[in-house]
Formats: structure tokens, C-alpha cells, sequence
């Protein structure tokens, strides 16, 4: 007869191995790379910051209003009557700019470490949830109802006139011709619920991620040499939390209204149009590429290709072996210009569009817009020298041996 104890010995070791394999990639044991910088923090401090938001956004909604004649109204409510509403309401403010200070510096990491070339779905769905986020952002600049508000709303709005059907579009959104209470509503509604829905698409962010691993300083496979996230890298976040909540409550308490604009705190005046319409900070590099380009059409769409440009990252590399730029000196530069660039069109979005403004945000546009296609066909094209020179110098000395 044969036995069986062989059989059940075996079928218990792998069932113990299936289980212990579980564990392992469970959340708090996710193999990550050993050597993750401070700069591989800025994923979580979204996650945390994202969470803030929602909470203090609840809160507001609360005591405000959306509506043409009472939502100044309500926001002075929440900023002077309201129990502690000054503090909620500068914590929301402080933290959409915090958000988008982080974002940018997520994408430049990533950049700059190759993750489009790790997991092409993670930089995509990270595209979608910037895209996304700059839909949120601006539609809580419009809910105080400023002279900004307005204007700006009258601005992106109309860019919808651009596209086939766009005029009608316009008017379903508006909820007739021009901009009243009916759209105001409509904007308080949209940046009330897509904040759930960048959380769903956040989930999915990070189940992605998991598939391939994160990247790396250095750009190499590190799949088979990992320390667990628990608690190597849960003692980091701990500490990245503890920073973030610090600056966030410091810009709370001491400069609320660091980022906001004073035309803001004036009376809507549709008669009437500032000499300058600017939005938040986080947007200005845009803003200024859409008014560089003197066609409506054409701004509309150089300016999204802007934002949406860093989706052709995975498509123009090639198979690179190293994914950062640790190798690339090129590359490196190239990336530096490109970020130094975007602080320069930062800059020059808030300036009246003017004489040498106007000139200095289309020299920066035709920048930015290189260097998307630049930064990884020479990224690719020096690692292709690089091998090209290195393999016959390992040849002779094969020969040679």
C-alpha cells in the first residue's frame, strides 16, 4: 500500500509556504528597495493630506451656502462666528496648496527616477489622479465667490467653446447663458464628490504600485534584495507625517492667507474686469502657457498638452536597464531645466500679460514642451552609447583571457 504521510507532509508544507507568501506581500510586509529617500515619502503625505481635506471639507460645508447672494456671506460666517471655523477653514486652504506642492514634487521624483518605466498603469492612474486634483483645486477656488472666483470661473469655462459642441456643454453647465447661482451650486456639488472619487482612484494607485514594487534612487532591480515596509519604512512615514501636520498647522496659525489672493476678499463686480486674472499658485505654470499662445484654440491645447505631456515618458523610452538618471548626466540636466522652468512660468503667470511677459512665457512654453520629449529620448539614447561602448571593451577581454 502506499502511504500517505508523504503525501500530507507535502500538501502542509506548501500550504505553509502559500500562507507565509501571503503574509509577506500583506500591507505592512511589502518588500521595498533598501535604499528609499525621504523624496519616496511624498505618496503617503498625499494620502494624509488628501484625508484632511475631505474632513475639513465636510466640516465647511456645513456652515456655507452656495449661493450668488449669501456664500461671501457664509464664508465671513465661518471665518468670524463660526466655533473655530477660521481654523478649519485655513487648514483646508493651507492643505490644497500643501497637496499640490507635494504632487509636484512626487511627479518630479518620479521623474527623475524613471517610475514610468517600473509600472507604466501606476503612471497613468498618477495622471489621472493629477488631472483630477487640478479639477478639485479649481473648483474650490470658484466656491468663495470673490472677484477671482468669478472671474476665473468666466475664463476656464469659456475654454469649453473650443471643442465641437463645447457651446452647448457650456450652457448644460451654466444652467443657462452666464454665470449664477445655478452654476454655483453645480461647482459646490462637483468639488464636494470628486474628492471620494480621488480616493477610489488613490486605492488604485497604490494596488498598482504593488504589483511591480516601488522604484529606486538608483534605478536597479532590487526584487530579490527588499526589507519589509513594517517597520523600516512605517517608522519613516510616522516621521514624514509628523513634519507635514507641523508646517501645515505652522502655515495655519501664521500665515492663513499666504496663497490667497486679496481680490478675493472683494465683492464680485461683473461690469468690471481685473487688469489681472490669476488662479491659485499650483496653477499659474499652466495659466501662463494657455496665455502665451495668441489663438484661443491653440492655447487651449498647448496648455493641455503641458499637463497631459509627461504621458509620453513610457511610450518614447526605450528598455533601459537603469531607470534613474543616477547614469545620465544629460538627463539630469535636461531635468533641472525642466524644473526650473516650471518655476519660471510660475512666476511669470502671475504678471499682467503684457510686453516682455508675453515673450517670456512663450520662450518658456517651447521649453517645457522640449524637454517632455527630451528628457527621456536622451535618457535612452546615452544608455544605448553607454552599453554600445562598454560591451566590446568586455569582449577583447574575453578574447584576450
Amino acid at each position: 500500500m502506499l502511504s500517505t504521510e508523504g503525501f500530507c507532509s507535502v500538501g502542509a508544507e506548501d500550504s505553509s509556504d502559500k500562507s507565509s507568501a501571503v503574509y509577506y506581500y500583506d500591507a505592512l510586509k511589502y518588500p521595498c528597495p533598501p535604499n528609499l529617500s525621504i523624496w519616496w515619502n511624498m505618496g503617503s503625505m498625499l494620502f494624509l493630506i488628501l484625508g484632511a481635506q475631505i474632513l475639513t471639507g465636510i466640516l465647511l460645508t456645513m456652515n456655507y451656502t452656495a449661493d450668488e447672494q449669501l456664500a461671501v456671506m457664509s464664508v465671513d460666517y465661518i471665518m468670524r462666528d463660526a466655533n473655530y471655523g477660521w481654523i478649519i477653514r485655513s487648514l483646508h486652504m493651507g492643505g490644497a496648496s500643501m497637496f499640490f506642492a507635494l504632487i509636484y514634487m512626487h511627479i518630479n521624483r518620479s521623474v527623475r527616477g524613471g517610475a514610468y518605466l517600473k509600472n507604466p498603469h501606476v503612471w497613468y492612474s498618477g495622471l489621472t489622479l493629477y488631472l483630477l486634483s487640478m479639477g478639485v483645486g479649481f473648483l474650490g477656488y470658484v466656491l468663495p465667490w470673490g472677484v477671482m472666483s468669478y472671474w476665473g470661473l468666466t475664463v476656464i469655462t469659456n475654454m469649453m467653446t473650443v471643442i465641437p459642441g463645447g457651446a452647448r456643454a457650456l450652457d448644460w453647465f451654466q444652467g443657462g447663458f452666464v454665470i449664477t447661482t445655478v452654476t454655483l451650486k453645480r461647482v459646490f456639488v462637483l468639488h464636494f464628490l470628486l474628492p471620494f472619487v480621488i480616493l477610489g482612484f488613490s486605492l488604485a494607485h497604490v494596488l498598482l504600485l504593488h504589483m511591480n514594487g516601488s522604484s529606486n534612487p538608483l534605478g536597479l532591480d532590487e526584487t530579490n534584495f527588499s526589507v519589509p515596509f513594517h517597520p523600516y519604512y512605517s517608522i519613516k512615514d510616522l516621521a514624514g507625517f509628523a513634519l507635514l501636520l507641523a508646517g501645515l498647522v505652522g502655515m495655519t496659525f501664521t500665515f492663513a492667507s499666504l496663497t490667497a489672493d486679496p481680490l478675493q476678499w472683494q465683492p464680485i463686480n461683473k461690469m468690471k474686469t481685473p487688469a489681472v486674472i490669476k488662479p491659485e499658485w499650483y496653477f499659474l505654470y499652466a495659466y501662463a502657457i494657455l496665455r502665451s499662445i495668441p489663438h484661443k484654440a491653440g492655447g487651449v491645447f498647448t496648455m493641455f498638452a503641458a499637463i497631459v505631456g509627461i504621458a509620453v515618458f513610457p511610450m518614447i523610452s526605450g528598455s533601459e536597464k537603469f531607470q534613474s538618471m543616477k547614469v545620465c548626466p544629460p538627463a539630469r540636466l535636461m531635468f533641472v531645466i525642466w524644473a526650473a522652468n516650471f518655476m519660471f512660468l510660475t512666476v511669470i503667470g502671475a504678471q499682467e500679460p503684457a510686453g516682455g511677459w508675453v515673450l517670456a512665457g512663450q520662450f518658456g512654453t517651447i521649453l517645457h514642451l522640449s524637454m517632455l520629449v527630451m528628457i527621456p529620448m536622451i535618457k535612452a539614447e546615452w544608455e544605448s552609447w553607454l552599453y554600445a561602448y562598454i560591451q566590446p571593451e568586455k569582449k577583447d577581454l574575453v578574447m584576450s583571457v
